[in-house]
């Protein structure tokens, strides 16, 4: 048994072994590039966010890109890239508008949206590598294609459903600590008129449910709280 069972073993470790890698490589790089945050308001609405949530291990740094993006790393650390920051010292966003942006990632690391992304990547290369030892070749192209296309849904859904989750953290979050969370929605609003007006390369939106949608949740959020 354990003899036909060890391409799969192997076929999972590989899997494993290969996200790793691609995972500390993706931390390299953003710890190579990017600097503390650790002084001006932003800083001083972090501080506020630690003191609320009772934790000292929120860690925000500058990634040196020219996108606009925040983003939370597998380590739990969160990162707003260069580009997003100009715009704001430009004045293009507000003080609150970037809190909101930094609840955001702190909701996906406090509600371990990265652990299961993980898991979910992990249950797909399982899945795929039975169906190769399993099903027949012939039928192995079908089974293939029907595979991905329903990773693709769930990935989709899990990504989908995440920001949803960290939205509602975040206005939650902002509320906790005096900011007003309705900058959740005219931040939405501004980086929706910015990709559309100016062709920016706002990665913060990719693969993000539709803004409308969102405002909609988030103002639902708001109502729930008030």
């Amino acid at each position: 048994m354990i003899v036909k069972l060890l391409p799969i073993i192997v076929m999972l470790a590989w899997a494993w072994f290969t996200m790793m890698r691609s995972e500390s490589k993706s931390t390299r790089d953003l710890r190579k590039n990017s600097t503390a945050l650790d002084s001006g308001p932003l800083h001083a609405a972090i501080q506020q966010f630690r003191a609320t949530m009772g934790v000292r291990n929120i860690q925000v740094f500058v990634y040196d890109q020219p996108v606009i993006n925040g983003l939370a790393a597998p380590d739990g650390r969160i990162y707003l890239t260069r580009g997003l920051i100009e715009r704001y010292r430009a004045g293009e966003f507000t003080l609150e508008e970037l809190a909101a942006i930094v609840a955001h990632e702190v909701g996906h690391v406090a509600l371990g949206h990265i652990e299961r992304r993980k898991k979910a990547w992990q249950a797909e290369m399982a899945v795929k590598a039975a169906a190769q030892m399993f099903v027949p070749r012939m039928l192995g192209g079908i089974i293939g294609t029907v595979t991905n296309f329903i990773s693709r849904m769930l990935h989709m859904g899990l990504s989908r459903n995440d920001e949803y989750e960290a939205d509602a953290f975040a206005v939650a979050l902002l509320q906790r600590t005096g900011f007003d969370p309705h900058a959740k929605i005219s931040l939405l609003n501004k980086l929706d008129r910015l990709g559309k007006s100016r062709g920016a390369s706002i990665s913060w939106l990719d693969s993000h449910p539709p803004t409308a949608k969102r405002i909609a949740a988030v103002e639902r959020a708001i109502d729930g709280g008030s």
